[in-house]
């Protein structure tokens, strides 16, 4: 299993869209939120390459759920994480 990288613009983002699905849908679906993303990031460190490149780059974007995605590099030593958008 690949190690994971979050650079500083990821965290960040990802609270702001954490704080967000909070403010308007509340606590179960934040929770619901946190726990996909998690499963997405686990499926991620056992295959690398399972997002698309996005649109021709070197980064790549894994969708989250219907509304979010991760963008992230893979480096041979580990992924990067660079933002959450929703």
């Amino acid at each position: 299993m690949k190690e994971v990288q979050w650079t500083v613009t990821a965290i960040k983002t990802l609270q702001e869209t954490s704080d967000f699905i909070l403010e308007v849908w509340g606590t179960d679906v934040n929770k619901q939120f946190v726990e996909q993303l998690d499963y997405r990031i686990e499926q991620l460190q056992n295959n690398p390459e399972l997002a698309p490149a996005f649109e021709n780059t070197q980064f790549r974007r894994l969708v989250v759920h219907r509304t979010v995605s991760l963008f992230y590099v893979n480096t041979p030593q580990f992924i990067k994480i660079l933002v959450i958008m929703g």
